[in-house]
This record gives structure tokens, C-alpha cells and sequence, in this order.
């Protein structure tokens, strides 16, 4: 019986580097198949009664197997976390308005400004009032109906 060996050859690009260069994923599975084999050879070279040490070296020896074929498992591209839509939106904090009264307390939202903080939003057409706001006209709207609509306002 004879073998017959057929050498490899590799063409090399100008950069000095092979044509087919060795992945990471390709890296780690020859480390966890070597780390295998190495702990196997170990496992059957060392005899019957072994001391302390010689245990505590296996169980070093298997743990670092054990982690390194774990890792080659989760080791799979994850999928990108997809932003879920706005159910309730957010009114801005910042244009709360809060008027005390002898009875009772109202916060009012003013249109102009939530415009300004970025809120798109379309706002319920019967919670709006006009107001006068530093001689401005503007449309105000009270954080009890502005929730009542489905929309989220924080409670100062």
C-alpha cells in the first residue's frame, strides 16, 4: 500500500497574502477542533491513578474545550432588533401649562408649542380651545383629553 501525496498550491496576490485567506470563523473552528484533539491525546497519555494536579490540569483542559465549542455555537449573526411603530405618543413635558384654581387644576398643552418640540402628531380637533397666549392666538389642549385620546402625558 503506498500514499500518494499531491502538494497544494496557492497563488500569491502582490500583497504577499494567499488567495484564499483564512477566515475568523474558519480560525476558531481549526482552535476548537485542536483544543479537542489536544484533550483527547492528553486524556488517553496520562495513566490510570493521576495525582491532584494531574486532575485539576483535565478538568482546566476540558472546561477550555467545553467553552471554546460553546462559543463556535453561538457564534451565529443575530438579527437586528426592529423598532416597533408608537402606539401612544409622547407629549412633550415642556409645554405643560398648569393653572391652580380655588377647585380644582388644569394643565393645558399649547399647539404652537408642541409644534416647536418636534410633535407631529395629529392632535383631536374637539379637545382644542383658543387662547390668548402673551397676545398670540393659539389653540390649547388639556392633558385630561389629550389622554383620554390615546395619547401619553406625564404628570408634573
Amino acid at each position: 500500500m503506498s500514499i500518494i501525496l499531491k502538494p497544494r498550491t496557492t497563488r500569491l496576490s502582490a500583497q504577499g497574502q494567499g488567495a484564499s485567506p483564512l477566515s475568523a470563523r474558519g480560525l476558531a473552528t481549526i482552535l476548537t477542533g485542536g483544543a479537542a484533539v489536544l484533550a483527547l491525546i492528553l486524556a488517553t497519555a496520562i495513566p490510570a491513578k493521576a495525582d491532584k494536579k494531574d486532575d485539576l490540569a483535565k478538568a482546566l483542559i476540558a472546561a477550555v474545550v467545553i467553552g471554546a465549542i460553546a462559543n463556535e455555537l453561538h457564534d451565529k449573526p443575530k438579527p437586528l432588533p426592529v423598532p416597533l411603530p408608537v402606539k401612544h405618543p409622547r407629549v412633550p413635558s415642556v409645554c405643560a401649562i398648569s393653572i391652580d384654581g380655588v377647585e380644582r387644576s388644569v394643565t393645558l398643552y399649547p399647539e404652537s408649542c408642541l409644534r416647536a418640540e418636534g410633535f407631529t402628531h395629529t392632535l383631536p380637533r374637539g379637545c382644542a380651545n383658543g387662547a390668548s397666549i402673551f397676545g398670540k392666538r393659539d389653540r390649547v389642549y388639556s392633558a385630561q383629553c389629550l389622554r383620554d385620546a390615546g395619547f401619553k402625558v406625564s404628570d408634573r
